[in-house]
């Protein structure tokens, strides 16, 4: 765990962040104010044409408000608080377009106003419908949007990060992927996937090479993680991480994925997963999919499997110790021995009968009951479409004896990539929906379920929305309590 100072200083770098500083930055009186909102700094030249994006809000913590400059001004207050002192506590209690932060203040004579979006313009619109029943709020991330997002049962959003490029809204960003929320040791911890733009040339359809971010309770973030060195020394330390899955169990021991590294198989360079377990700043355990050859005769005709021929996207750890890990363009659940890394069962949902069958599948998970929910993108099925699945599954021998469509009757949406399937207590689950370009039809991002299949509360982007939804798709829509 680096310290906190260090930490602090590699955020600000990593967000593209710059500190005013006014014996290293001189300036006039009336030319600029040093604002800083949570430990974000901002640059403002006055006056002020516009309105002024914040990279990120809270309404579970006051917002900590410096202006570091405040010997420039004769007045200053944020919010209506006087700040002349130099900061500030002020307390946030909604989050949207039309809601504003304005800061007064008078310089040299003349008085002006800052005005703070609480949420940019650039974030997708999103609309909530019923109420939500599974205790938890729901946790959001997109593919191609430097964007994370946190909401209530009641569709009020408590948290947002937001960090556009000029390449935002387009399916050349990077997206922030796969926000999470973990507790240890009766501590919460949140981390999310950013791409890590040292790699950028690196990145291709499906691939995000960056690193994992950790934030504490407070969402303030406290360690980087990339790649530490393979076992076997192929892979250096320092490398990207790929961003699908991150299990974590505490600050200095998680499971990673570093995917996408290329190696020879059978003659061919070709991308291969790599999972490791990091505990105390040391590889426990890793897995090279390299190491299992007939892996590459699996591939489906259904994707290009060329380069990307075996596509890790989620990994659980099992009671007996075991990882459970999904691998979409093979179509393929396999179990991983966590001593030897032998592959002790595959399910494969090509061969499966046709109302178990799946294909491209995102989010596989096992339960206590022998049941296994997966979300089944269904790019073989034929229409097209996508189910979510409740398998019954034997944990020794990978036989599914059973199971089927938990929307039944489903099928009336195709999502071709992403997406998420939780169960919860009582029978009621959510799904996260990821990335559907079906026109008309692509507007899904979380949906909470009873155990009849009911949906009683989603999260959609809106229909209104100018901006096309085929580059705002969510990657994970997750809910955690």
């Amino acid at each position: 765990m680096k310290s906190r100072l260090s930490i602090f200083l590699l955020s600000a770098a990593m967000f593209g962040l710059t500190a005013c500083n006014k014996e290293d930055n001189p300036v006039s009186p009336a030319a600029e104010m040093c604002l800083c909102v949570n430990g974000e700094y901002y640059d403002i030249a006055l006056p002020v044409s516009g309105s002024v994006d914040l990279r990120t809000l809270c309404t579970e913590f006051d917002a900590d408000v410096r202006i570091e400059n405040t010997d420039a001004f004769e007045s200053l207050t944020v919010g209506g608080i006087d700040v002349l002192s130099g900061s500030c506590v002020l307390p946030v209690t909604e989050i949207a377009k039309n809601r504003q932060i304005e800061i007064t203040y008078t310089t040299g004579g003349q008085s002006g106003i800052v005005r703070l979006n609480t949420l940019p313009a650039g974030v997708p619109d999103i609309e909530a419908t019923g109420k939500g029943v599974i205790p938890g709020d729901f946790y959001l991330s997109f593919i191609y949007q430097r964007l994370i997002m946190k909401y209530d049962n009641d569709g009020r959003i408590l948290y947002y990060r937001y960090d556009p490029t000029p390449l935002a809204g387009t399916f050349n960003e990077q997206g922030y992927w796969d926000f999470k929320k973990h507790v240890f040791d009766g501590r919460t911890y949140y981390s999310y996937h950013a791409p890590d733009d040292h790699f950028a040339d690196c990145a291709f359809m499906g691939y995000d090479p960056g690193m994992r971010v950790l934030l504490d309770d407070r969402y303030v973030p406290v360690d980087t993680i990339h790649a530490l060195p393979s076992r076997d020394g192929y892979l250096k330390g320092g490398e990207p991480l790929d961003g699908h899955d991150f299990c974590f169990f505490s600050p200095t021991h998680w499971i990673a994925s570093a995917s996408y590294i290329e190696r020879e198989v059978d003659g061919k360079k070709l991308a291969v997963g790599y999972l490791q377990e990091v505990k105390d700043d040391e590889v426990v355990f890793d897995w090279w999919s390299s190491d299992h050859k007939e892996m590459a005769d699996w591939c489906s005709p259904i994707f290009d499997t060329s380069y990307d021929y075996v596509h890790f996207n989620s990994v659980q750890v099992l009671p007996d110790g075991n990882w459970l890990c999904s691998f979409r363009v093979l179509n393929s659940l396999l179990k991983i021995d966590h001593s030897t890394g032998d592959i002790l069962w595959r399910i494969n949902g090509e061969a499966l009968p046709e109302n178990q069958s799946f294909y491209g599948q995102h989010y596989a998970i096992f339960h206590d009951d022998n049941t296994l929910t997966l979300f089944d993108n269904g790019n073989g099925h034929n229409p097209q479409f996508t189910r979510i699945l409740r398998l019954n599954v034997n944990p020794e021998t990978g036989e599914v004896s059973g199971g089927g469509d938990m929307l039944n009757p489903g099928g009336d949406y195709f999502s071709q990539a992403c997406g998420a399937v939780q169960l919860f207590g009582g029978g009621h689950f959510t799904v996260g929906w990821g990335w559907s370009s079906e026109a008309g039809n692509n507007t899904r991002l979380i949906t909470e379920h009873n155990a009849d299949g009911r949906e009683v509360f989603g999260l959609r982007r809106s229909a209104s929305d100018s901006r096309p939804n085929s580059v705002n798709p969510s990657y994970r829509c997750v809910k955690y309590n």
